[in-house]
């Protein structure tokens, strides 16, 4: 049912009483009420000789009558007239309901005194119920709101664009309430934001969502079956990350795809590494004489950067094995990582009148009975150096001895009288937060009487007095001692074993590894120690 107002409407009744009247008709040059419509109301005045009466009456087409639904005012004190005779019925709009009746008041049906003039610059609402009067803001620009029961006026908007906060510190999905919000981040550990499928949370094309990292680790972006673009860059990143301190502002630009709008994403981090190869065996003999110790395996220290989600391969050299047999002591393996490689070292001799294996670091040369010297073999610059040379002699079968290896930070030593020469010192680091010596080479071999060279500090074994001699220390890349030999065979011992150390800001740390290193912390540095083979995701 709705009101409905039309001009020129106006129809006569023989209808008595004060009950529905029947319509006889229009009058001519006039509508009927028929285009009021069934069952909507109009505003009415009837007219029956003297009397008089305005309303709002329903209109029915069946029958074509019209109920006197509400009476507003009639010359009966308000109540329906009664109608004798032939009345007029027409459509009239009542005064009751003007706003203003022309001198600025408002009725007290409409909401006001009835005697109050409308006030310059105040404006008339609707509450619900009724039209009101109510005085305009004073400050220019001021806005009027509805609280549920009254208006209120206020300050309008500035224009400044609000982004309404969500703390978030640990894992957290983005979910459609986050739109036009910023996710604020305190954390303290490893945390994971994920921006899902369109399919799991169907953001609008356009939604603005920023992040800030106020916390002690980067953010990792979660994004699986999504795309996210850098500002500036039409290749999606794999593997994004908040970076400490950062503000980002994503926008959706398609289904699946989201750009940053300003910031930028941490897509690398610097790691420090150590990277140490498998030192070398000692020499082997059954000769009268002393075997050349073990050349310690090479040793590179430096910074790289490892890319997000990029995995890196981790090769840990073992030690060169023992030599069971009359001969040169056997190569250590290479350690590779971040596109890094450490040699290995140079095996000891153990042949009569032999020089040392060139390697990483240099073996030691072994001693005989025969004029002359023998030499250490040659180092890798920037990994080792050269191993010491072994001392012949025709005249005092003692005085054959080995020369000790080469360790990374100094020759061996040549073997001289009856003294076997000491391996080759190696490198304090301190890249696991204590300071560790790696890469010291074997010491070298003597017949009986006398000394045999001790092993370099940093795992290289000591050489053998008409024994064998000892391996070196497993994970420090030292290398194997040298024999010592009158007519026994005796072996060199085996080199010790590489290993690589990563050093990654715990920041930035991602804790996928494969290989099971050893984890620890040093500082704001997470330390990665591989003894074994493995790898790293950064």
């Amino acid at each position: 049912m709705a009101l409905v107002l039309s001009n020129r409407v106006q129809e006569t009744t023989t209808t008595t009483g004060t009950g529905t009247i029947t319509l006889a008709g229009a009058v001519a040059g006039y509508q009927s009420f028929a285009v009021v419509g069934n069952a909507n109301t109009t505003y009415y005045t009837i007219t029956s000789g003297n009397n008089w009466e305005v309303g709002i009456g329903t209109y029915t087409s069946s029958g074509t009558t019209l109920a006197r639904t509400t009476i507003l005012s009639s010359s009966a004190a308000g109540a329906a007239i009664t109608l004798a005779g032939t009345s007029t019925v027409f459509s009239s709009y009542p005064a009751e309901k003007v706003i203003s009746d022309g001198y600025g008041l408002l009725p007290v049906a409409n909401g006001g005194t009835g005697s109050a003039a409308l006030t310059a610059n105040n404006v008339i609402l609707g509450n619900g119920t009724s039209a009101v009067q109510v005085v305009a803001p004073g400050t220019n620009g001021n806005v009027l709101t509805s609280n549920g029961t009254t208006w209120v006026s206020s300050a309008a908007a500035s224009g400044a664009v609000s982004y309404p906060q969500n703390i978030q510190s640990g894992n957290y999905t983005l979910v459609l309430g986050d739109a036009g919000k910023h996710i604020y981040s305190a954390n303290t550990g490893a945390q994971t934001i994920t921006i899902p499928t369109n399919a799991s949370v169907a953001f609008p094309i356009g939604t603005l969502i920023a992040l800030v990292n106020f916390g002690t680790n980067s953010i990792n972006l979660g994004i699986s079956g999504v795309s996210v673009y850098p500002n500036g860059s039409q290749s999606a990143v794999t593997a994004p990350k908040a970076g400490l301190g950062t503000s980002l502002q994503l926008l959706k630009t398609d289904t699946n795809s989201w750009n940053i709008l300003f910031g930028a994403l941490a897509t690398s981090t610097t790691a420090s590494y150590l990277i140490v190869a498998g030192g070398a065996s000692g020499g082997s003999n059954n000769l009268n004489m002393g075997t050349g110790g073990g050349g310690a395996g090479g040793l590179l220290s430096g910074t790289s950067t490892l890319v997000f989600g990029t995995t890196y391969t981790i090769t840990v050299g073992a030690g060169g094995t023992m030599q069971a047999a009359n001969g040169n002591g056997n190569t250590g393996s290479n350690s590779v990582a971040l596109s890094v490689t450490a040699s290995g070292g140079g095996g000891g001799s153990g042949v009569g009148s032999g020089n040392g294996v060139a390697g990483a670091s240099g073996g030691g040369g072994s001693g005989t009975f025969a004029a002359g010297t023998t030499s250490g073999g040659a180092g890798t610059s920037g990994q080792g150096f050269a191993g010491g040379g072994g001392q012949n002699s025709t005249t005092d079968a003692n005085a054959q001895v080995g020369g000790g290896g080469g360790g990374s930070s100094a020759v061996g030593v040549a073997g001289t009288g009856t003294s076997g020469g000491n391996g080759g010192a190696g490198t304090a680091s301190s890249i696991t937060g204590s300071s560790v010596t790696y890469a010291g080479g074997g010491g070298g071999g003597k017949r009986t009487a006398g000394t045999a060279g001790t092993g370099g500090t940093g795992g290289g074994g000591n050489g053998g007095a008409d024994a064998n001699g000892s391996a070196g220390t497993a994970n420090t890349g030292g290398g194997g001692g040298g024999a010592g030999a009158s007519s026994t065979l005796r072996t060199g011992g085996a080199g010790g074993s590489g290993v690589v150390i990563l050093s990654v800001p715990t920041a930035d740390y991602s804790g996928t590894t494969t290989g099971s290193p050893t984890v620890t912390t040093s500082g704001s540095n997470t330390i990665l120690k591989f003894t074994s083979s493995g790898s790293y995701t950064a």
